[in-house]
């Protein structure tokens, strides 16, 4: 199954996240196909398949052009959305892997998101669809055709993940997000760094996982 990065260009760390979830990608996914990079390319970056896209919408916005550039440029049908700062833990396959959640999207905290939240909740209702938290720190698989049928959705802010979780995803799983807690401590073997990565952090990535992969060059 081929995997998907979106990349922005405002990391602080020259995009050593996505270098260190490469490699855990590398040592624990055991059926990786091809690794698509939309977005800003890091210079270390080899054997991917590239595309360029320009951050010129909102958050929201950019990742869905980003996601459906992929889609229209050859992806596999179904493939494993990731975030650059998204570190794996343990082994697993991708065409299997559990879709998470966080309970009731209407108990999560006030927040920046609140209106993308508002909005996601009112068109899943509207839907008569379930209406939980798909905004978990760990990977979600896509099957491309369904994920551009949302595409009328983003005249305005939604969460992409939250729409396509709570009408597509079957058997998901409930679980406390990972976000920033003890990198061994993540429920679904998947770890994700706060938005500003401490240098003791990349200490730690670095001893775990010490060999460039196959998408790196030795720079």
């Amino acid at each position: 199954m081929d995997v998907l990065y979106y990349i922005g260009s405002g990391s602080h760390h020259n995009n050593d996240e996505l270098r260190y979830s490469l490699r855990s990608l590398e040592k624990y996914c055991q059926d990786v196909g091809r690794v698509f990079v939309v977005g800003n390319k890091p210079a270390f970056l080899k054997n991917v398949v590239y595309f360029w896209v320009e951050d010129k919408f909102a958050w929201w916005q950019n990742a869905f052009e980003k996601t459906k550039t992929a889609i229209k440029n050859g992806i596999s049908d179904e493939f494993l959305l990731m975030n650059d700062d998204f570190f794996m833990l343990e082994n697993f396959k991708a065409a299997s892997y559990p879709f998470y959640h966080r309970g009731d999207i209407s108990k999560t905290p006030q927040s920046k998101y609140q209106e993308v939240i508002a909005n996601t909740r009112r068109i899943l209702e509207g839907q008569g669809a379930p209406f939980k938290h798909y905004g978990v720190h760990c990977p979600i698989r896509i099957e491309g055709k369904k994920y551009l049928s949302l595409e009328k959705y983003f005249q305005e802010p939604v969460s992409a993940r939250c729409l396509y979780g709570n009408l597509f995803a079957q058997n998901a799983i409930e679980i406390k997000d990972n976000k920033g807690f003890k990198i061994k401590g993540a429920q679904q073997k998947c770890f994700s760094s706060l938005d500003l990565v401490e240098e003791t952090m990349f200490e730690t990535l670095k001893t775990m996982f010490p060999l460039p992969s196959k998408w790196e060059e030795d720079l």
